[in-house]
């Protein structure tokens, strides 16, 4: 019995979703709650374009996601390898999510949404790495014909 691949494509099509999805909630409701802060002195602006970069890196790892599901047939060395930087990645970036959102947590009321935004973000993130990984997992590793 061989394994088809439309159920790793749609993961990972699902995956590249829910990246843009939190990387457009954090461009929008994030960002301009970190600079108000900033103008009322609490937060550096280094902060904005840390949150800039984690916005940029998402769609990036959400294109590559996108692209291996489409264009890629068959589990091989290269994919494989894509995969699993794409959720190093993914990793990373919720960790990063992560550790800010508890950051915000302590700077008062008013950073209370933008904490449970990132933490409920770096929880998302968690979710896309094991769905990635059990994507990567089941690719199969030749097409079936059909």
């Amino acid at each position: 019995m061989s394994v088809s691949n439309t159920f790793s494509r749609r993961t990972l099509l699902t995956c590249a979703a829910l990246l843009i999805v939190v990387a457009s909630i954090v461009a929008v409701a994030v960002i301009p709650q970190v600079k108000a802060e900033y103008l009322r002195g609490g937060t550096p602006m280094a902060a904005v374009y840390a949150f800039w970069v984690n916005v940029l890196l998402s769609v990036i790892v959400a294109y590559v996601l996108w692209f291996t599901a489409v264009r890629v047939k068959s589990r091989r060395f290269l994919s494989s390898f894509v995969l699993g930087l794409m959720s190093f990645l993914i990793l990373l970036l919720g960790w990063s999510l992560s550790d800010a959102g508890s950051a915000y947590l302590s700077h008062g009321p008013e950073m209370q949404t933008a904490a449970i935004i990132l933490i409920a973000g770096a929880i998302v993130y968690l979710i896309v790495l094991i769905l990635v990984i059990i994507a990567a997992i089941r690719f199969p590793k030749q097409v079936a014909e059909e």
